[in-house]
C-alpha cells in the first residue's frame, strides 16, 4: 500500500505570473473611438517588450523622419526598450504609443496573474482543444 504523500497527483499551479499586452488605435481628437487591434499573453517581460519592439519596428516606416528615428534609436534598439522591461519587472505598466496619421497607436503591457484553465468532464480547455494553423502567403507556399 503507498502513502497518501505518494498518491498525490502534483498539478500545475492554478496561477502564474505573466503580462498583458495589447495594441490599441484611436482616432486623433475623438475621444471613445479607441479599438484593440492586438492581444498578446506573454509568459515574461522580455517576452513583452520584445513584442511591442515588433509591432514599432513595422509602423515606423510609415512615421515621419525625426519620429521613426526616436522610435527605432531610443525604443526599438536603445535604452527605451530596457526600461520598459526594468518597469514590468517591478510590476508596473509600460506603454509605447506612435501619431503615424490621424490614428493613435498604443501598445500596453501591464503585469497580470494568469489562471490556469480547468478541464471539464475529462476534456481539456478550449484553449488546447483548436490548434492555430499555419497561413502560408508567399508565392512558392502552397495551402495544403
Amino acid at each position: 500500500m503507498t502513502a497518501p504523500a505518494e498518491q498525490a497527483v502534483h498539478a500545475a499551479p492554478l496561477v502564474r505570473s505573466g503580462v498583458w499586452c495589447e495594441a490599441v488605435s484611436t482616432l486623433a481628437g475623438m475621444p471613445g473611438t479607441a479599438s484593440r487591434r492586438d492581444g498578446y499573453a506573454a509568459l515574461s517581460p522580455e517576452a513583452a517588450v520584445r513584442w511591442i519592439r515588433a509591432g514599432a519596428r513595422t509602423v515606423a516606416c510609415v512615421l515621419g523622419p525625426n519620429q521613426a528615428g526616436y522610435v527605432l534609436d531610443h525604443w526599438v534598439d536603445g535604452p527605451g526598450s530596457a526600461r520598459a522591461c526594468a518597469r514590468l519587472r517591478r510590476g508596473e505598466p509600460c506603454s509605447l504609443t506612435l501619431y503615424p496619421g490621424i490614428q493613435h497607436l498604443t501598445w500596453q503591457a501591464r503585469p497580470v496573474r494568469f489562471l490556469r484553465l480547468a478541464e471539464v468532464n475529462g476534456r481539456p480547455p478550449c484553449g488546447r482543444r483548436h490548434r492555430p494553423r499555419l497561413l502560408l502567403t508567399g508565392r512558392g507556399d502552397r495551402a495544403r
